[in-house]
């Protein structure tokens, strides 16, 4: 291995410190649990440092063959620290930015969506369904309507025919099923 090898490699691996920092406290940020979930870091961070440790392979294997040396630890903690001493707050402070103008982003595009195209659908939905209730509706009681006319012929006909004992009788057997459909309805209705 060259020499401007093993600079381009030291010079990585401080990079890659910086990037271990900034990930680390992007991470920290977000994975943040309460006393009562803590088994989760038990996932997530070797998860964490697995992802980033074929991150770190990934660019020193095209680098140098993937070889490890002593100082490319040291380079690291270097990266590391720098990071945690000069670059972690205004880092934190942008990315609190970053984060809040993209949940903000997020609201507005989801209650643009909600206003614009969703609610619209469901009130010509709305609008449509009662439309068809309304005709239905409508519909029916005019044929009720047509259907009552020659009914009320057909009773006036059939009184005019019919004797007055037939018509009573008729109208008794009507009540006692009004009664025993009424006694039905009130056992069925005492069951629930």
């Amino acid at each position: 291995m060259t020499l401007e090898e093993q600079y381009a490699s030291l010079m990585l691996m401080i990079v890659m410190g910086i990037w271990f920092g900034a990930s680390f406290s992007v991470y920290q940020h977000f994975v943040h649990p309460r006393k009562e979930r803590r088994w989760i870091l038990l996932i997530s961070d070797p998860l964490f440092w697995i992802v980033q440790a074929l991150l770190l392979f990934s660019f020193l294997l095209p680098m140098n063959e993937g070889q490890l040396r002593l100082y490319y630890f040291l380079a690291i903690a270097l990266g590391f620290s720098f990071y945690k001493a000069l670059l972690e707050k205004p880092f934190m402070r942008l990315f609190g930015k970053i984060v809040f103008m993209a949940v903000r982003t997020g609201r507005f595009t989801a209650e643009s969506v909600y206003r614009l195209l969703i609610y619209p659908i469901f009130f010509l939905l709305m609008l449509t369904y009662r439309l068809c209730r309304m005709t239905v509706n409508t519909a029916i009681r005019i044929v009720l309507f047509l259907l009552a006319v020659p009914l009320k012929l057909l009773r006036g006909i059939i009184r005019m025919i019919l004797p007055d004992r037939f018509l009573l009788f008729v109208t008794k057997k009507q009540i006692q099923i009004r009664q025993k459909i009424g006694q039905w309805v009130s056992l069925l209705v005492k069951r629930k």
